[in-house]
């Protein structure tokens, strides 16, 4: 997939276009991992025409510290394979044992991109989602914490990182190898993501969902 600077407004456009594209796939492949915690054991049997998969590892650290609870995605340069998302969230020691489709252990051979992000609350404790079978109560619930806590979301990895058309990161999954890779993002950063932030104070004005 080409990547370009832009030259002028109409590559402007183009640029805007790839960006929401990366943010789309990456946010996806974060939701996909996500819920890799509520389902496991789906079955042994793999999709058709899912690739061969193998054993892969890799260890985010900034500034030389490893960086935990960080998605590490890894988007292809291969479009075939982008039906086949790859990714983990690091560990304690900033270590992710990447996984495919969600379930399957390892990753598809070929040439890839990383992308890193990690996201701290600050104030409230962010909301967490009842999940699946959620009574209509737990889901109001939730929906109000969203809309009338207090909270404010950073973003603690630098941008270039965030997304596949800046990164800089790129690893090779090979058949032979060991597929231990290693990355270091540099020095944190302290961005607020205002879309995802609270800052309401009370809920007298809010209005449960129907």
């Amino acid at each position: 997939m080409p990547w370009w600077f832009p030259r002028d407004i109409d590559d402007k456009h183009k640029e805007r276009d790839m960006q929401k594209i990366d943010r789309t796939w990456s946010g996806a492949v974060g939701l996909l991992l996500a819920l890799t915690l509520a389902f496991t054991g789906c079955g042994d049997s793999r999709p058709e025409g899912m690739p061969e998969t193998y054993p892969a590892s890799i260890t985010i650290t900034q500034d030389g510290v490893p960086l935990a609870d960080a998605t590490v995605v890894l988007y292809p340069e291969d479009s075939s394979l982008t039906r086949w998302p790859v990714g983990g969230t690091t560990d304690e020691q900033g270590t992710a044992a990447l996984v495919t489709s969600t379930q399957y252990e390892g990753a598809p051979e070929g040439h890839f991109k990383v992308i890193v992000s990690k996201n701290v609350t600050e104030g409230d404790p962010y909301p967490k989602h009842p999940g699946q079978g959620a009574t209509r109560d737990e889901i109001n619930e939730y929906d109000r914490a969203l809309k009338t806590g207090t909270f404010e979301v950073y973003k603690v990895v630098a941008k270039e990182y965030r997304t596949a058309g800046t990164t800089p990161l790129k690893v090779e999954v090979t058949s032979s190898g060991e597929n231990l890779f290693s990355e270091d993002l540099g020095a944190a950063v302290k961005e607020i993501d205002v879309q995802a932030s609270a800052t309401s104070k009370g809920d007298a004005s809010y209005t449960p969902m129907e």
